[in-house]
């Protein structure tokens, strides 16, 4: 005989009073939870009076209800009665409790559509590595130049410096560019640089070099991130279903819902307006298909997400002349940037120096599916006192999209830039409005304008067309007028084919300021795993033809450019050398460029072992058991493994496969620890030449390991020495074994024997 009590949003009457006296004193039951209908594999915590059930905010919100919706904290003691829409059932019985919750009051299943799987921390080895580009060329005065970049790496940060050698016919010297100490934290999501810098800059406002110090937010630190607005699509199935999301008629996400409300986050796979179908399907095959619209704006921050930017120094001068000239004065320039909620983003940006003084505001605006409006407003005071507005409008759909930035500046409005010679311009305009259609072809209208203090402005419009016929060819028609200059014009018709096996043809024809041009070229660059590539090329620019033909070599170690030309009849060659030389683990490894992460793999002097990156065989180690992989992503997560069938035979090792997650611009050491150890497979036989029986308990007295005898007499061994001795004991059998060991050269497990067992210590037989 079961009992049951009903609990409801309203007070009921009670059951029965159960004649034992615990009834009338609360106590905890563990009951299993079924709710709607569902079983939901959970038992979970209750206190019972007289048939009345009460719960913990914590124990609600395990079995799914939205407690914070509801008002009721993690420790509140909550009766169900008081629950209003909650409804129950006790089956005392069965320690069974079945709940009736509307979707108002029950947690959304959510699921991430862009989850990933946790980074582990990022690492770096020490290490030094030189990045280098050399050129050379016949028939000139510049005969020599070579790009060097020198870089020092270890956990906390990386030191670099980058500069040109010019060995030319009458000029012999060195000219520097940056050089500059960072270190980043991926915990907090900022940088810190130290010498020099680029400054940071907003729509309105420009960047400057610097020599100083830079502390700046830095996204990529957390790739998988989502630094802009997502929608988040809901909706509730009245049994488990299957939920598809479509953006655009292209199915973005595919998954499975229990019954009851879910949400889908960060939904990827739009820029611009567009629609977004969610469809759910039952058991039965049932579907609910729900549309809505969506406008997804990578310039906007998403709630609560800022970014900043801080730097202080002295103003660069005559950069790639001068190694060593900055302003004297100090300078500082800083910018903000808050994602107020979806629909706001605010931004700021201040700079200072002797004599100049800025500060502006600015704010991004979507207006639902009508586009972004972006506005600043920035004033000067110093010797350059003015003020600047902006306001920009965008908006990109499916079939059509509008670009449109205008900024004015009044007065003598000046910042750092202007303070170093280089003006703000007076007016800048830019409008660009793109229409695609039949989704291989698009036209497009642009408009740019610049008018500069003391200077002829500048006013350009064209227009463009495309078609793409499918991934085989593109056709280009472009034409351009400066209508500040009549004669400034021209038109150009462009038609590229893909020829297969990487190998492209374009050719151009076109005519500009009054003179017509052409060009012709052929090109097929080298494979990413390495080879030779080739490039034609033959062109007329006005009175001045020109023949060019190269020929590339990529190579593990870097990669060669050997190049003829002819301009006007002139011939001239050159050559170009590029790539990297890599310091570690003891090792100097020549590469081919390396401009990010990158990984050592050791695998402890064993030779000739493939290495993988991602699945695929990249290389195999040296004499010195090492292999370098380039390209590896910065704060992401790199397979790299090596193939544990080509190891030699009397190799051991605890892993063949690595998840690698360097630093920004750092190297990794992927240390396969490869142990060899002494091993042999030994033949043992009695006095009368038979071999010893299987079973028989053998001892290896230099290592203490047992085994035992096997078929044919054979017996394994590790951890031989140079002069072993085997103990052997079965039953009536008792005898010692004393052998010689040499490892062999090839890696190889040998057999050795037959040995007899003598029962006395004596030479081997």
């Amino acid at each position: 005989m079961c009992a049951f009590a009903q609990g409801q949003s309203q007070p009921q009457p009670g059951p029965p009073v159960r004649p034992d006296a615990s009834a009338n004193q609360p106590h905890d039951v563990y009951l299993e939870v079924m709710l709607n209908g569902e079983r939901s594999a959970l038992i979970a915590q209750f206190r019972e009076l007289n048939g009345r059930l009460s719960a913990s905010g914590k124990d609600l919100d395990n079995i799914g209800l939205a407690i914070d919706r509801l008002g009721i904290t993690e420790t509140a003691e909550v009766p169900l009665d008081s629950i209003r829409g909650l409804h129950y059932t006790y089956d005392a019985a069965r320690q069974r409790v079945t709940l009736q919750a509307p979707d108002a009051i029950r947690k959304p299943y959510t699921f991430d559509t862009r989850a990933l799987t946790a980074t582990p921390p990022a690492t770096s080895s020490r290490g030094f590595l030189i990045n280098y580009d050399a050129y050379a060329q016949s028939n000139t005065d510049a005969q020599l130049a070579i790009w060097s970049e020198e870089r020092y790496f270890d956990p906390a940060g990386v030191f670099s410096n980058t500069g040109t050698a010019y060995l030319y016919k009458n000029d012999h010297r060195y000219t520097r560019y940056d050089t500059s100490w960072s270190t980043s934290d991926p915990a907090t999501l900022d940088t810190k640089q130290f010498g020099d810098t680029i400054s940071s800059s907003l729509a309105w406002s420009r960047s400057v070099r610097i020599g100083g110090f830079q502390w700046r937010s830095n996204f990529a630190l957390r790739p998988d991130l989502v630094t802009f607005p997502l929608p988040a699509f809901g909706g509730s199935a009245v049994v488990p279903s299957s939920v598809d999301l479509y953006v655009n008629s292209v199915r973005q996400f595919s998954g499975n819902v229990p019954s009851g409300p879910f949400i889908v986050n960060n939904v990827p796979g739009i820029t611009g307006g567009g629609q977004a179908t969610v469809i759910t399907r039952d058991a039965l095959g049932r579907t609910v298909e729900t549309s809505v619209p969506l406008y997804v704006d990578t310039r906007l921050l998403a709630a609560g997400l800022s970014s900043y930017s801080f730097e202080a120094g002295f103003l660069r001068r005559a950069y790639g002349l001068d190694s060593f000239q900055y302003d004297p004065k100090p300078a500082l320039s800083a910018s903000a940037r808050h994602g107020l909620n979806d629909y706001l983003t605010l931004e700021a940006h201040t700079e200072a120096t002797s004599g100049v003084y800025n500060a502006g505001a600015g704010a991004l605006v979507r207006m639902g599916m009508a586009g972004v409006l972006n506005g600043s407003l920035s004033a000067s005071t110093g010797r350059l006192a003015g003020t600047q507005a902006s306001l920009g409008y965008e908006l990109i759909e499916p079939h059509f999209s509008i670009d449109a930035q205008s900024i004015r500046a009044f007065g003598n409005y000046g910042d750092l830039a202007a303070r170093d010679g280089s003006p703000v311009p007076t007016a800048t305009d830019r409008v660009t409005v793109a229409v695609p259609f039949f989704s291989t072809q698009t036209f497009s209208v642009s408009y740019i304008g610049f008018r500069y203090p003391q200077a002829q402005p500048s006013q350009i419009g064209s227009v463009a067309y495309t078609l793409n016929v499918g991934n085989l060819a593109s056709v280009n028609l472009s034409a351009y007028q400066d209508f500040r200059q009549r004669e400034s014009r021209g038109a150009f018709l462009s038609v590229s084919f893909g020829l297969g096996n990487n190998t492209s043809v374009n050719a151009t024809v076109g005519r500009q300021n009054g003179q017509s041009n052409y060009n012709v070229n052929a090109s097929r660059p080298p494979n990413y795993d390495g080879g030779w590539g080739w490039g034609v090329q033959a062109g007329n620019a006005g009175a001045s033809p020109y023949r060019q033909a190269q020929v590339q070599y990529l190579g593990s170690g870097g990669e060669v450019t050997a190049l003829a030309q002819q301009i006007s009849g002139r011939t001239t060659g050159s050559l170009d050398l590029s790539g990297t030389v890599v310091m570690m683990d003891g090792s100097v490894k020549p590469s081919r460029r390396i401009y990010d992460g990158f990984a050592l793999v050791s695998t402890d002097g064993i030779a000739g072992i493939p290495v993988l990156h991602e699945n695929r065989v990249i290389g195999v180690t040296d004499r010195a058991g090492h292999l370098l992989v380039p390209d590896l992503n910065s704060y992401q997560d790199n397979r790299v493994g090596i193939d544990g069938m080509k190891l030699p035979a009397d190799a051991r090792i605890d892993t063949t496969t690595m998840n690698l997650v360097p630093q920004s611009q750092s190297g990794v050491l992927a240390h396969f620890g490869v142990t060899r150890y002494s091993a042999a497979s030994v033949i043992l036989q009695g006095l009368d030449g038979k071999v010893l029986p299987p079973g028989a308990t053998v001892r290896h007295e230099e290592s203490g390991k047992e085994t035992i005898v096997g078929f044919d007499g054979l017996t394994f061994i590790e951890g031989l020495q140079k002069e072993n001795h085997l103990v052997v004991d079965s039953g009536a059998l008792h005898c010692r074994v004393t052998f010689a060991y040499t490892r062999p050269d090839d890696g190889s497990l040998p057999t050795i024997g037959p040995l007899t067992c003598l029962s006395k210590v004596g030479d081997v037989r």
